[in-house]
């Protein structure tokens, strides 16, 4: 007899524009790894709670490899989206973590992922215009590589162009540049 993954980790769904922090279904999401569930909710919560961007740091850590794993997201990804943007707003504190795994879930979410709720679809949408502002507004700022790359990415999803902002994305140190640089 054979079997497959999803026998052993049913797939769940919700389907709402969003999902509340304290909702118990969160812990029914699977996260970026296949078949497994991550409650995203808690170190969203964390998220909220931080009060400084090195707070946050070790918090994205967590959302980076949990939401997203080897081209894999889930629909605790996408549900994540919304929150992420409302408390890096909320909270003052928006550095390129934010921006560049907000971006990284929509690029992935154009791929062989798990297709986005309908309920969620124009508030995921929305969120993901609020944070193309928030990008422009950061780049009249002074910043580093990984911010530009990782705020030109979000500009670039936003408008829709899902593999210029994956392109942006991969562009995202000094070597890499010269690396494509060489090439033209």
């Amino acid at each position: 007899m054979t079997f497959k993954l999803g026998d052993f980790f049913p797939k769940k769904t919700v389907d709402e524009p969003f999902l509340g922090l304290n909702d118990p279904r969160w812990e029914e999401l699977e996260g970026g790894y296949r078949g497994v569930c991550y409650d995203a909710s808690k170190a969203l919560k964390r998220l909220e709670a931080a009060c400084n961007v090195y707070q946050t740091q070790e918090i994205y850590l967590e959302l980076w490899v949990e939401l997203h794993h080897q081209g894999d997201v889930g629909i605790a990804s996408y549900y994540a989206v919304p929150h992420m943007v409302r408390i890096a707003k909320e909270n003052g504190i928006i550095d390129w973590n934010v921006l560049g795994l907000v971006s990284l879930i929509e690029i992935q979410r154009h791929k062989d992922n798990p297709t986005i709720p309908k309920a969620l679809y124009t508030t995921y949408q929305n969120t993901l215009s609020e944070l193309s502002g928030i990008a422009a507004s950061i780049l009249s700022e002074n910043w580093d590589l990984s911010t530009a790359s990782a705020a030109l990415t979000a500009i670039a999803i936003a408008k829709g162009h899902i593999k210029l902002g994956n392109a942006i994305q991969n562009l995202d140190s000094e070597d890499q540049i010269d690396e494509f640089l060489d090439q033209y």
